[in-house]
């Protein structure tokens, strides 16, 4: 089974959990002991699996996020793993929150986010490559 991180809201307060792709929906999770029962269903679709899900506006996106140095603009790796996609191209206009790329490591893929908004001047990596922890992913101006 794919073991994956996911984060979950109980009441009002975030937790960062793992859990095993489940064969059906719902499925349970133990949050501080109390078990939860969740189904995942993506906005306007009927089915409970997809890809990858679009943020609703103002809800914060899942992943990491990229290392920034101080005022430094390049954004680098916050793991090593192999780049499954790329999802920023030079000029993309980025939000905070926006996805960068798409990590593999152990056989758990992970979004990498940008922590502050800019436009992408420049971007290191390529699907494929692999990349070490502190590796340079993207610059912004």
């Amino acid at each position: 089974m794919v073991k994956r991180l996911i984060r979950v809201k109980v009441r009002d307060t975030w937790h960062t959990v793992e859990v095993e792709d489940p064969p059906h929906y719902p499925f349970q999770i133990v949050v501080d002991g109390e078990t939860i029962q969740v189904e995942v269903e993506p906005e306007g679709t009927a089915s409970g699996r997809a890809a990858r899900l679009a943020p609703s506006a103002g809800a914060r996106s899942v992943g990491l996020t990229g290392i920034i140095q101080e005022d430094e603009r390049i954004i680098r790796a916050p793991m090593p793993g192999r780049v499954v996609s790329v999802s920023s191209k030079v000029w993309d206009r980025m939000e905070a929150g926006s996805e960068i790329c798409i990590l593999e490591t152990m056989k758990m893929e992970q979004s990498v986010l940008v922590a502050r908004r800019g436009t992408v001047r420049a971007v290191f990596i390529r699907p494929g490559q692999n990349v070490a922890a502190g590796d340079p992913l993207v610059q912004l101006e």
